[in-house]
């Protein structure tokens, strides 16, 4: 069986019928042949990270109305839930200039926190020309955003 590695350290078996496969996770970027030699192993241009992100909940028109303002550039972080330590911290984190559109914020609720100071965890990413955080977390901090 083929196995890829990735960047991470984790490996994903990738089947005995696989004759080359791609992988693109957290912006690293592995090739491999069926005979499980690696073909080229480096980084992707573009950087994705998984990171904890203070700001306020606006909505906007449009598909994907839902927008992180005033937040901050992002605290790297390893795991994709939050603790009450790191709601702790966020709330005393000073506001940022930087906008996120925010996706996958469907199973989340965030429509009663509009205008709210938020804490929301995620994977950052550029694409069309502006920031994006996919959520793995959203955490309500105060009813305004001061």
């Amino acid at each position: 069986m083929t196995r890829l590695s990735i960047r991470t350290g984790a490996v994903a078996d990738a089947g005995p019928a696989c004759a080359v496969a791609v992988l693109v996770l957290l912006g690293s970027v592995c090739l491999a042949t069926a005979g499980g030699a690696a073909v080229q192993d480096e980084p992707a241009t573009d950087e994705v990270a998984l990171v904890t992100v203070v700001g306020c909940l606006a909505e906007e028109p449009g598909d994907l109305p839902w927008i992180l303002e005033r937040a901050t550039a992002g605290e790297p972080t390893e795991q994709a839930f939050t603790s009450e330590e790191e709601l702790a911290r966020s709330a005393g984190e000073a506001l940022g200039d930087l906008r996120y559109r925010l996706l996958g914020v469907g199973e989340f609720g965030v429509e009663s926190h509009v205008g709210h100071r938020v804490q929301t965890k995620g994977l950052k990413l550029r694409y069309d020309g502006e920031w994006r955080l996919n959520i793995t977390s959203f955490q309500h901090l105060a009813p305004t955003c001061e």
